[in-house]
């Protein structure tokens, strides 16, 4: 398992999301983003879909290239998805949007800033411990 020390937290929010090259190992258990060929962040997917679901999600999005697209906001995602997940907090449909099947992507709505906050704010409403 590979560490996480290399990550620079507090600059995750200045690197933006679309500029960043995702690649999986072999065994389809790691994912790992590249940001102008140095590796920035990773995650197990073996042990979840969490971070597998936030970048599908960030993928869906229009405008690609806004600021909040970043990142940051893509672990805060994935953290969303990772506490409805295992907590049973019941927001499938604020995350995904209302008409997605649970496997067709092109029945997902693709998120939006004001979703995405309003998704934050609703999951730490729900549940105090939740860790975004």
């Amino acid at each position: 398992m590979t560490s996480q020390k290399y990550v620079d937290w507090n600059n995750l929010k200045n690197i933006p999301f679309f500029l960043c090259q995702v690649v999986e190992d072999e065994e389809n258990q790691e994912i790992v983003l590249y940001y102008f060929g140095k590796r920035v962040l990773h995650d197990y997917d073996h042990v979840g879909h969490y971070l597998r679901s936030a970048i599908v999600l960030f993928r869906q999005i229009r405008k690609r290239t806004a600021d909040w697209v970043n990142l940051e906001n893509l672990w805060t995602l994935r953290n969303c998805i990772r506490e409805n997940y295992n907590h049973g907090i019941g927001v499938d449909a604020l995350i995904y949007g209302e008409d997605f099947d649970g496997e067709n992507l092109d029945t997902l709505t693709p998120l939006t800033k004001k979703r995405f906050e309003f998704m934050v704010k609703r999951i730490k409403e729900l549940d105090e411990f939740a860790t975004i």
